[in-house]
């Protein structure tokens, strides 16, 4: 495999190459792989194991973010055994030149999974990658009315200096029909309210959500769960966020294995 640009120093994540490699053990269990786009040369890489699926996991949507694919890469011996009952989408790596260049953004400047030109917002996709995410998961791919999605995030706040949130912990989006009091919802509200980086029952986010016992419901943001959630019907739409004050605070490893944690709640 030829390898691509690395991580950024002190950040601890592995490369890139690495999760490619470890999301590429779906296709050796007979998973379908499509490369949905590219990115200066990084593949961005989508594994099925139906043609309709019924769960979708997102991870790697901003580069500053890595917990989320580092977690799904770690986690795919058991998305294997779960692929033999269920039928399952999974993107772990969405904006991978953002993930290697420690950069929240692909590219362009511009958010990957930018949904806006599919729900009356904007004339035209964000950026080429964005064009064809929207694409493959409107139309690329059969995605059941009623799945389950999870995207797993993280909150670098050290983005915004002049914001202030005290203390460590998680928060949460849920989009979708009924999507707060779904099963998968509550089983990962209450693995978050448990872990080591527990749910914040309240604030206001660096983008003025107000949190009510830990999450934002039904928001309006433009991103692919919006899209998942109004689009396709998608319930409920699980977005998990964790605070980070810099980019190794808290430890990675504390936020994949919190992350290992929430992939066994939402699957129950």
């Amino acid at each position: 495999m030829t390898h691509l640009a690395g991580a950024a120093p002190g950040d601890g994540r592995p490369p890139f190459d690495e999760i490619l490699a470890a999301a590429g053990a779906l296709g050796d269990a007979g998973w379908q792989s499509v490369e949905v786009a590219r990115q200066d040369g990084f593949p961005i890489r989508a594994w099925f194991n139906a043609d309709e699926v019924d769960r979708v996991l997102i991870g790697g949507i901003h580069g500053r973010e890595p917990a989320g694919a580092v977690a799904i890469a770690r986690y795919v011996p058991r998305l294997v055994e779960i692929g033999r009952a269920r039928r399952l989408l999974v993107m772990p790596l969405l904006n991978p030149w953002g993930y290697a260049h420690h950069e929240r953004y692909g590219p362009s400047g511009q958010s990957v999974s930018d949904s806006d030109h599919l729900l009356g917002r904007s004339e035209a996709p964000a950026c080429p990658e964005a064009d064809a995410i929207t694409r493959f998961v409107t139309g690329g791919i059969g995605i059941r009315p009623g799945a389950a999605v999870l995207d797993l995030h993280e909150d670098p706040v050290y983005e915004a200096p002049g914001y202030q949130f005290e203390g460590a912990g998680s928060y949460l989006y849920f989009i979708g029909d009924g999507a707060a009091d779904r099963p998968e919802s509550r089983r990962v509200r209450a693995a978050l309210a448990a872990s080591s980086l527990p749910l914040i029952r309240e604030g206001v986010t660096r983008f003025g959500e107000r949190l009510v016992d830990g999450a934002i419901v039904d928001s309006a943001d433009g991103s692919i769960d919006e899209l998942l959630a109004r689009r396709v019907a998608c319930s409920p739409v699980i977005t998990v966020e964790n605070l980070l004050h810099a980019p190794d605070s808290p430890a990675l490893d504390i936020r994949v294995a919190t992350y290992l944690e929430v992939l066994d709640a939402f699957f129950g």
